[in-house]
Order: structure tokens, then C-alpha cells, then sequence
């Protein structure tokens, strides 16, 4: 099933985060085509260790619109898992560019995650973890530059023993 979602959204035209309609008269000046936006993660359920987790993160981004449907740009994320079955916590940080598609209200979406975080619980060493996020979503226009959106992602390389809890991520964003 993983291969097939992996190959079904790498079929997929990838996207970035850009909610100003640019119109063809629309000059291609930096400061009509820059974008910043940002939002909030979350998750919960059960890790492959069966460990209950909620997870909630921040997420800036800048970006930059190429043509009226892709954009591209950069976003940076500070995630905190809560573990209360075991009481604990891990705090993760990092960067991630990212593409995206718009057809329309609907798009869909591509990241690539680098993050850092501890290697195991009650550790101070930290390592650097990659994580590739496919996905779709939905942007509600906020007037004539900003729209919020949400999205659903799919890690398509992820692996179980490692540092992040779920393949999915839910997010919800402002741009403007």
C-alpha cells in the first residue's frame, strides 16, 4: 500500500504555498511575487512502539510565486511531542523547501524535511532526520493576498523506529 501512495503521489504535480492571484498585467517585482504565511501542526495517536503521542508544531514559511499555480519557498518548524504514557517529551527543529500546484481552491503539495532531533528518550545527542511530505489540501481566499489552508501530508520515506511518531501531518496555514 505505501508503494502505491508513493508512486500515485509522485504522479502528482508538486506545489508550494502561494495564496496571491497574480493576474497576467502583474508586474514580476520581488515584492509582488514574495509571500509569508504560517501556521500549526498536529497529530496524535499511537507510535510504532505503542506509545501514545500527541504532537504539535510552528510553522513559518517564506515564499515565492513562479507563475500564477507554483510557487516555491522555504519553511522552518519547531515540533514538540508529548508522550504520557512514559512522560515524555522531545522538542525537534528544522527547515524544509517546498513546491506546490494550485488547480484552483485545491492543491497539492511537496516537502522535504530536514530536522533535528534527540536519538532516544531521556538523550542528549541529537541527530539529523529526512522526511519527504506528499500531499493535498485545500486554500480559502481571505480577501485579495491572504487565504488560509489546510492539508493533509504522507511521509513516503518514513521508517517506524525512527524519530517521528506518525507518516501523517495535518496542518492548517495563513499566508498573506
Amino acid at each position: 500500500m505505501r508503494r502505491f501512495l508513493f508512486i500515485a503521489l509522485l504522479c502528482l504535480p508538486f506545489a508550494a504555498i502561494a495564496q496571491r492571484e497574480i493576474q497576467d498585467n502583474t508586474g514580476w517585482s520581488l515584492k509582488d511575487r514574495i509571500y509569508l504565511g504560517g501556521g500549526l501542526s498536529f497529530n496524535g495517536g499511537t507510535d510504532g512502539y505503542n506509545n501514545r503521542f500527541f504532537y504539535f508544531a510552528l510553522n513559518p514559511i517564506v515564499g515565492y510565486m513562479i507563475t500564477p499555480q507554483l510557487s516555491s519557498g522555504m519553511g522552518f518548524q519547531w515540533q514538540h511531542y508529548e508522550y504520557p504514557d512514559i512522560n515524555e517529551t522531545i522538542d525537534q527543529y528544522g527547515f524544509s523547501p517546498f513546491l506546490r500546484y494550485n488547480f484552483g481552491k485545491l492543491f497539492t503539495y511537496a516537502e522535504y524535511n530536514i530536522m533535528n532531533s534527540q536519538m532516544y528518550f531521556n538523550s542528549s545527542d541529537r541527530q539529523n532526520f529526512s522526511r519527504l511530505l506528499l500531499g493535498v489540501g485545500y486554500s480559502q481566499p481571505l480577501g485579495p493576498r491572504g487565504a488560509v489552508h489546510a492539508m493533509g501530508l504522507y511521509d513516503v520515506i518514513y521508517k517506524v523506529n525512527g524519530p517521528f511518531a506518525s507518516p501523517w501531518v495535518f496542518r492548517v496555514y495563513f499566508s498573506f
